[in-house]
């Protein structure tokens, strides 16, 4: 059905849209006064029923209907990264990401799940084992340095050569 202004007021059912997107955001009855046309953001024409995961969108130049995913407000993982993946705009999901979360640390997506990555965890506690020994050096050497400076200035105690 296509609106027609009238001479007579009347009443009629409305399908409203999102103004930015033209998305569907419900319906209800609208009073049109005399020689007035539709509310803005609005069509009289129904849209087709809308599956889970999708919208409806209305095209006012063509006056037509158009399906299409809405993930919106789901939490999806990046499958390279294991990080979490907010949707906020209409459209089908990004590649690469699944709606199962990683296990824990040192995950890695093989295609249909994730899986423990030996090789992450094992370069990760070689890294953090290397961060310990180097602050350790570290302290070792703000100890020693001042009791070499005086032994080598031979102003050394006995205890403090004793403690090198």
């Amino acid at each position: 059905m296509t609106f027609k202004m009238s001479d007579t007021p009347q009443t009629i059912k409305i399908f409203n849209l999102r103004s930015d997107t033209n998305e569907f955001i419900g319906a209800g009855d609208a009073y049109i006064p005399p020689h007035t046309g539709l509310p803005a953001n609005c069509t009289d024409i129904a849209p087709p029923d809308i599956p889970a995961s999708h919208i409806a969108i209305f095209d006012a130049e063509t006056g037509t209907w158009s399906l299409h995913e809405d993930h919106r407000g789901e939490t999806v993982y990046d499958t390279t990264t294991g990080n979490q993946v907010y949707i906020s705009a209409p459209g089908p999901l990004p590649e690469n990401v699944t709606s199962v979360s990683p296990d824990g640390e040192y995950q890695k997506w093989d295609g249909k799940a994730w899986v423990k990555d030996e090789a992450a965890e094992t370069a990760a506690r070689l890294r953090e084992a290397e961060g310990t020994k180097s602050r350790l050096l570290q302290m070792a050497s703000e100890k020693i340095a001042p009791l070499q400076d005086a032994v080598d200035l031979d102003e050394a105690t006995d205890k403090e050569k004793a403690s090198l």
